[in-house]
């Protein structure tokens, strides 16, 4: 009865984002923010070092807590005119209160629901943050989450993650914006365009987190990212780059690392995609300071629009996403992954049926997709594996028709029929063998989770219409935010609301204590040398089990060793020679 009651009040008390969202008008939503302020007197000053910001309290948790808000932050200064491609700049004081309502900023993208169609949506001028907490006060010293949004480093915003149901518990909650797309990851190799842009906004973002949360009742010195698919690999990076030391204290990376297959590119790899781009833009490739400059004066709709013709296929490389710098004075990432370290305490997993959005979006694409899969498999899975990442040009059809027979044997590639295959296949390349890779390499405690419970509803429903079954990417955040842009009528069922709580357990026991407690207390570490690994199985009944999907990671595992072992022998070849 408690839930249902919860939940009612949680239907009755929407956001102003979320009566947007659900389509109600500009002027009733003025009357509905305003009739609140009158009735609950709900504006609230907060003084940090850039200047006094005021806030409101007009939201509400599920269970009904008061929820502190204080939306679109500037933490940077504009990256626009002269400062596109630029490192970001700390935002400069301002001399009136700042009105802390704004929570519609996004940076330039796409329409990610209408992606066959180019929608450009955003502004540059999107370097905010957000920041929610049940107490402002200095001396409540509240545990800090830092939300790093996904969408493959293209499409998303931190407006969209609301706190409604994380700020139930004693935490304070900050989402936040990054360069996305051509504006956030363009590279030059040099200081014409520095590399990671977004990533660097993400990092000065934490800056501000640890320079001023204190003054919204947050602990500077208990700081958790956490993010989820690209956020996930964000976050990971974050958690080895060298701008964030002193600055981050938990870690945790859900549905993707920096050792995903897409997450980074080859240095030389990004320059030659920048300078591409250039070229449909008409800008020169040559030198580097006259392509930067042309391409500044490229209206932000246009690097869009042109920065979609490199996509292929409707499941492939993500094409412009962080890579390796040289040991500059300000890299993020000044060397591979192997030779960079962290002893911050890690977790990170996946859900069952990760695949489930990308099996989702072939079909949603059409019969065309579906028939060259099933058809020419060699080459469309050599393209949706992203395995010239790991394997030379040369083993690329080699490598597939071995993935085809694990997965499929005889059965052809059939949405209907092998769907589930489909989708383990994607699962396991996508985000399974590079969870358990940034687990064994972490240089400290490192936990592992499965998120295997299916909600009564999934993302498999927005992408698919249903036609593929099971837990989805990212259905685990349907357990930590109310994510009404994709589920504007959402009714949450006793057992959903049961199994949030107890992910919002998991997760806020993390950030809070570096280790899991309840039944997660019986988790150990990954070790390195392990071949079955321990892992938290997050379902109605969560459980530590032993084996996440141990074949099938070994599958993956055998073909980059023999992979490795082939590119050292041919390396000491040479240097004999």
């Amino acid at each position: 009865m408690k839930d249902q009651i919860a939940s009612a009040t949680f239907d009755t008390l929407k956001s102003r984002r979320d009566s947007i969202t659900m389509g109600i008008s500009p002027w009733t939503t003025f009357f509905l923010i305003f009739g609140c302020c009158v009735l609950s007197c709900c504006a609230l000053e907060v003084s940090t070092p850039n200047g006094k910001i005021i806030g409101f309290d007009t939201l509400r948790t599920r269970d009904g807590r008061v929820i502190h808000s204080f939306t679109g932050i500037p933490f940077a200064k504009p990256p626009i005119g002269p400062l596109r491609f630029k490192e970001p700049q700390p935002v400069e004081p301002w001399k009136e209160p700042l009105q802390a309502t704004n929570d519609a900023i996004m940076c330039p993208q796409t329409d990610f629901a209408n992606i066959s169609n180019y929608q450009p949506l955003g502004q540059e001028d999107c370097l905010v943050l957000h920041v929610y907490s049940p107490k402002v006060d200095r001396s409540a010293k509240l545990p800090v989450m830092v939300w790093i949004h996904g969408g493959g480093f293209q499409w998303g915003a931190g407006s969209v993650y609301g706190p409604e149901l994380l700020l139930d518990k004693d935490v304070v909650l900050v989402t936040i914006n990054y360069r996305l797309g051509t504006l956030g990851f363009l590279s030059t190799g040099d200081n014409a365009i520095p590399a990671n842009l977004g990533l660097k906004d993400q990092a000065l973002a934490i800056k501000w987190v640890h320079d001023n949360i204190v003054n919204f009742g947050g602990n500077p010195d208990l700081v958790t990212i956490f993010g989820e698919s690209a956020g996930g690999g964000a976050v990971h990076l974050n958690l080895l780059s060298p701008l964030n030391k002193g600055l981050i204290h938990r870690v945790i990376a859900m549905s993707g690392t920096g050792y995903g297959p897409w997450a980074i590119a080859p240095p030389k790899l990004a320059k030659d995609r920048t300078k591409a781009l250039a070229v449909l833009c008409s800008c020169p490739t040559e030198p580097s300071n006259e392509l930067a400059e042309c391409m500044r004066k490229v209206p932000a709709d246009i690097l869009l629009e042109m920065g979609k013709k490199f996509n292929d296929w409707i499941v492939g490389d993500l094409v412009f996403v962080p890579t390796i710098e040289s040991e500059t004075e300000n890299a993020f990432l000044p060397k591979e992954l192997d030779k960079l370290g962290s002893e911050i305490p890690y977790m990170t997993g996946i859900t069952s049926g990760e695949g489930g959005i990308f099996a989702s979006v072939i079909s949603r694409g059409g019969s065309r997709f579906e028939k060259e899969l099933k058809e020419n498999p060699q080459y469309v899975l050599s393209k949706a594996l992203l395995l010239k990442s790991d394997f030379p040009s040369d083993k690329l059809s080699s490598i597939a028709e071995q993935v085809r027979k694990f997965y499929f044997g005889d059965k052809p590639i059939d949405l209907d029929n092998t769907s589930q295959e489909v989708v383990n296949m994607f699962t396991d390349r996508w985000f399974l063998h590079g969870a358990v890779e940034s687990a064994r390499k972490h240089h400290g405690d490192a936990y592992l989770y499965l998120y295997d419970y299916l909600h009564s509803i999934s993302f498999n429903d927005v992408f698919s219409g249903g036609r593929i079954k099971g837990v989805s990417h990212a259905d685990d955040l349907l357990d930590i935010f109310p994510l009404t842009m994709y589920f504007p009528e959402r009714k949450y069922t006793e057992a959903d609301i049961k199994v949030s709580r107890k992910t919002l357990d998991i997760v806020t026991d993390f950030a809070k204590n570096g280790k899991l407690t309840g039944i997660g207390s019986k988790l150990q570490p990954v070790k390195r040398t392990a071949k079955m690994h321990q892992y938290l199985h997050i379902t109605a009944e969560p459980a530590v089990k032993e084996d996440l999907y141990s074949k099938r990671l070994e599958f993956w595992q055998s073909l980059i060793d023999a992979q490795s072992e082939v590119t050292t022998s041919s390396q000491q070849t040479r240097d004999e020679f």
